[in-house]
Protein backbone atom coordinates (compact mmCIF):
# COMPACT_ATOMS: atom_id res chain seq x y z
CA UNK A 1 0.00 0.00 0.00
CA UNK A 2 2.26 2.18 0.46
CA UNK A 3 4.32 1.92 -2.53
CA UNK A 4 1.25 2.78 -4.44
CA UNK A 5 0.57 5.84 -2.80
CA UNK A 6 4.36 6.65 -3.62
CA UNK A 7 3.72 6.55 -6.75
CA UNK A 8 0.71 8.44 -6.73
CA UNK A 9 2.34 11.23 -5.13
CA UNK A 10 5.55 10.64 -7.68
CA UNK A 11 2.74 10.91 -10.50
CA UNK A 12 1.33 14.08 -9.16
CA UNK A 13 4.29 15.77 -8.77
CA UNK A 14 5.63 14.72 -12.11
CA UNK A 15 2.50 15.84 -13.51
CA UNK A 16 2.58 19.04 -11.80
CA UNK A 17 6.03 19.90 -13.20
CA UNK A 18 5.04 18.86 -16.99
CA UNK A 19 2.07 21.79 -16.58
CA UNK A 20 4.68 24.23 -15.31
CA UNK A 21 7.01 23.37 -17.99
CA UNK A 22 4.15 23.83 -20.53
CA UNK A 23 3.31 26.77 -18.70
CA UNK A 24 6.64 28.37 -18.90
CA UNK A 25 7.33 27.44 -22.86
CA UNK A 26 4.25 28.94 -23.98
CA UNK A 27 5.07 31.85 -22.15
CA UNK A 28 8.33 32.38 -23.58
CA UNK A 29 6.89 31.72 -26.95
CA UNK A 30 3.94 34.60 -26.60
CA UNK A 31 7.19 37.33 -25.25
CA UNK A 32 9.47 35.92 -28.26
CA UNK A 33 6.67 36.74 -30.81
CA UNK A 34 6.04 40.13 -29.17
CA UNK A 35 9.78 40.94 -28.90
CA UNK A 36 10.10 40.34 -32.96
CA UNK A 37 6.67 41.83 -33.49
CA UNK A 38 8.41 45.46 -31.61
CA UNK A 39 11.89 44.55 -32.67
CA UNK A 40 10.66 44.88 -36.41
CA UNK A 41 8.64 47.94 -35.40
CA UNK A 42 12.12 49.86 -34.82
CA UNK A 43 13.46 49.70 -37.47
CA UNK A 44 13.55 50.77 -41.20
CA UNK A 45 10.85 52.53 -43.18
CA UNK A 46 7.35 51.63 -42.99
CA UNK A 47 8.03 50.31 -39.65
CA UNK A 48 5.77 52.78 -37.55
CA UNK A 49 2.95 51.94 -36.37
CA UNK A 50 3.19 48.47 -36.12
CA UNK A 51 2.16 45.94 -39.14
CA UNK A 52 -0.35 44.24 -36.74
CA UNK A 53 -1.89 47.58 -35.55
CA UNK A 54 -2.50 48.91 -39.01
CA UNK A 55 -3.61 45.84 -40.79
CA UNK A 56 -4.99 43.94 -38.35
CA UNK A 57 -9.27 43.05 -38.49
CA UNK A 58 -9.71 44.94 -34.95
CA UNK A 59 -8.71 48.58 -36.46
CA UNK A 60 -11.31 51.07 -36.52
CA UNK A 61 -12.47 52.21 -39.74
CA UNK A 62 -10.60 55.29 -40.74
CA UNK A 63 -8.42 55.21 -37.98
CA UNK A 64 -4.34 56.68 -37.55
CA UNK A 65 -2.79 54.33 -34.71
CA UNK A 66 -0.41 56.44 -33.13
CA UNK A 67 1.28 54.51 -29.69
CA UNK A 68 1.54 50.64 -28.67
CA UNK A 69 1.23 48.93 -25.12
CA UNK A 70 2.79 46.04 -24.37
CA UNK A 71 0.50 43.88 -21.85
CA UNK A 72 1.94 40.57 -20.14
CA UNK A 73 -0.65 39.48 -18.46
CA UNK A 74 -2.66 39.12 -20.44
CA UNK A 75 0.18 39.11 -23.24
CA UNK A 76 -0.97 41.11 -25.90
CA UNK A 77 0.07 44.43 -28.01
CA UNK A 78 -2.47 47.02 -27.49
CA UNK A 79 -2.66 49.56 -30.35
CA UNK A 80 -3.88 52.96 -29.64
CA UNK A 81 -5.29 55.91 -31.61
CA UNK A 82 -5.02 59.97 -30.98
CA UNK A 83 -8.62 59.81 -29.56
CA UNK A 84 -7.88 57.49 -27.01
CA UNK A 85 -9.04 53.94 -28.38
CA UNK A 86 -7.48 50.69 -27.75
CA UNK A 87 -7.19 47.35 -29.85
CA UNK A 88 -5.64 44.35 -29.94
CA UNK A 89 -3.08 43.60 -32.65
CA UNK A 90 -2.76 40.01 -33.98
CA UNK A 91 0.84 39.76 -32.81
CA UNK A 92 -0.09 36.74 -29.90
CA UNK A 93 -2.69 34.19 -31.75
CA UNK A 94 -5.90 34.11 -30.31
CA UNK A 95 -5.61 30.36 -28.47
CA UNK A 96 -2.32 31.58 -26.50
CA UNK A 97 -3.52 33.08 -23.84
CA UNK A 98 -6.49 30.57 -23.48
CA UNK A 99 -3.81 27.75 -23.53
CA UNK A 100 -1.87 29.68 -20.66
CA UNK A 101 -4.92 29.63 -18.34
CA UNK A 102 -5.42 26.34 -18.95
CA UNK A 103 -1.92 25.04 -18.41
CA UNK A 104 -1.48 27.08 -15.64
CA UNK A 105 -4.82 26.00 -13.76
CA UNK A 106 -3.10 22.58 -14.28
CA UNK A 107 -0.23 23.20 -12.67
CA UNK A 108 -1.93 24.89 -9.69
CA UNK A 109 -4.30 22.02 -8.98
CA UNK A 110 -1.91 19.15 -9.66
CA UNK A 111 0.74 20.82 -7.29
CA UNK A 112 -2.05 21.40 -4.63
CA UNK A 113 -3.10 17.49 -4.94
CA UNK A 114 0.70 16.58 -4.97
CA UNK A 115 1.08 18.29 -0.91
CA UNK A 116 -2.66 17.37 -0.61
CA UNK A 117 -1.16 13.16 -1.26
CA UNK A 118 1.93 13.91 0.68
CA UNK A 119 0.06 15.12 3.25
CA UNK A 120 -2.04 12.32 3.65
CA UNK A 121 1.11 10.20 3.27
CA UNK A 122 2.48 11.91 5.74
CA UNK A 123 -0.05 11.55 8.68
CA UNK A 124 -0.99 7.61 7.34
CA UNK A 125 2.77 6.92 8.08
CA UNK A 126 2.49 8.35 11.56
CA UNK A 127 -0.99 6.86 12.21
CA UNK A 128 0.76 3.28 11.69
CA UNK A 129 4.13 3.91 13.79
CA UNK A 130 1.70 5.05 16.67
CA UNK A 131 -0.56 1.68 16.66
Amino acid sequence: MAGQGSAESTLLRGTAVFAAGVTVVLYLFGLILVGVALSEAGSGADSTPMHQCRDTGDRPQNVQVDARQVQFLPLRVLCRTPDGREFTSEVVPSWLNPALAVSFAATVALAAAAFVQADRRVVARQASVRS
